[in-house]
């Protein structure tokens, strides 16, 4: 707040210039400025103090009206940040999904960033599903859009940061956000031993990568940050408890949070000892390899597939194998899941699908009743007359 004489450069005359700049104490963003120049030093004074009072007023006016939308999605980020947690459910979270959570937000909600969180309604949230839809983005996408605009909403509803509502703009908002019912990506027991083979007789550096990835069930970055000393070929496992940040380029905990135990297949001993031979000085089991750094690693075995004749996959779905196979082959959900590190049976179910474990072999009283076994044609004929079938 300020009285300041200048020198107008249209006129050349002495002019007083009154200038107020006031904050909200408690809540960050709220500022109100203003500005009138004046011809004598009294008249700026006046209204230096209409305008003090008047911005006191507004900042007060803008305080009622509850913290805007930018304020709640600052406050989650930077607790976030410190708590290495996410605010809303304190389950652990990286940096890679916090700045993932927020970057979006910020993108698609940044016409909500200077209103007060308790004015934006369901128009506001429908808007913004039509707009993510109008840009042709992915349902899968959009769900998680809406999910992240849930969670901060939420967040600054527990705070007490918001005031006056308790659900979010595109909370129960009806829209169809499904992805239709596709069939997943996968490889067959051939194409994935073909993929194997082909990688090993061109000796693709990928191979021992790819390998354990089939065999174990590790993702990328748990297969990354793997360490020789969690490999024991006494016992026959891996222990698997980091994945690699690469964002802060460092070893974190696996994605579910804790440790499990991967057995060694046979086939897989020999694979894992000669890979560990290449560098005996690094305390990682598998090479540093320049596209696995840069996060490459779906694009190169995308190109490898299509090269062989393959159908091109990316690398998670290395893990979709993994688990499919086992299942069709009789191991049981809970080991699977166990090895794998899932924690959620309602995304593995998409596996048992895949496997079709469930329907294997259940029409088969059915096919001998309508198509009864016999040695020859007239059999087979007597066999129906007999069972009464026909007239």
């Amino acid at each position: 707040m300020s009285v300041r004489e200048s020198i107008c450069k249209k006129t050349g005359r002495t002019v007083f210039d009154t200038y107020v700049h006031l904050r909200s104490p408690t809540v960050p963003g709220i500022r109100i400025q203003k500005f009138k120049r004046c011809k004598s030093k009294s008249e700026a004074e006046r209204f230096e103090k209409i305008f003090i009072r008047t911005a006191a007023q507004e900042v007060r006016d803008e305080e009622n009206r509850g913290s805007h939308w930018s304020i709640v999605l600052h406050k989650w980020e930077a607790e976030a940040k410190k708590l290495k947690r996410n605010p809303t459910t304190l389950k652990p979270i990286g940096d890679k999904s916090r700045n993932s959570t927020v970057g979006m937000l910020k993108l698609w909600t940044k016409d909500w960033m200077a209103k007060p969180c308790k004015e934006l309604s369901i128009k506001d949230g429908k808007d913004l599903l039509l707009q993510t839809t109008n840009e042709d983005l992915r349902p899968a996408t959009i769900r998680k859009i809406k999910t992240y605009v849930n969670l901060v909403f939420r967040y600054g509803v527990q705070e007490g940061i918001i005031e006056g509502v308790k659900n979010s703009p595109v909370h129960g908002v009806p829209f169809d956000l499904s992805d239709g019912d596709a069939l997943p990506e996968i490889l067959s027991v051939k194409e994935a031993a073909k993929l194997l083979l082909e990688a090993k007789v061109r000796a693709n550096p990928w191979y021992p990568i790819w390998a354990c990835a089939l065999m174990t069930g590790m993702r990328s970055s748990e297969l990354f940050a793997l360490r020789k000393v969690n490999v024991n070929f006494d016992e026959g496992i891996i222990r698997v408890g980091e994945s690699w940040d690469w964002e802060n380029n460092c070893a974190k905990t696996t994605k579910a949070g804790y440790w499990r135990t991967a057995p060694i297949a046979s086939t897989l001993k020999p694979i894992l000892e000669e890979v560990m031979a290449l560098d005996p000085e690094s305390p990682f089991v598998f090479p540093r390899l320049v596209e696995w750094e840069r996060m490459l690693q779906a694009s190169v075995l995308r190109e490898f597939c299509e090269l062989i004749g393959i159908p091109s996959v990316r690398f998670h779905t290395l893990r979709a194998c993994f688990a499919t196979h086992l299942l069709a082959m009789g191991v049981d959900a809970a080991t699977i899941m166990a090895i794998g590190g899932w924690s959620n049976f309602k995304t593995f179910k998409i596996y048992i699908r895949l496997a079709g474990v469930t329907e294997r072999h259940k029409t088969e009283d059915l096919g001998r009743l309508l198509v009864p076994t016999a040695s020859s044609v007239r059999d087979y004929i007597s066999q129906v007359y007999q069972a009464g079938l026909v007239a």
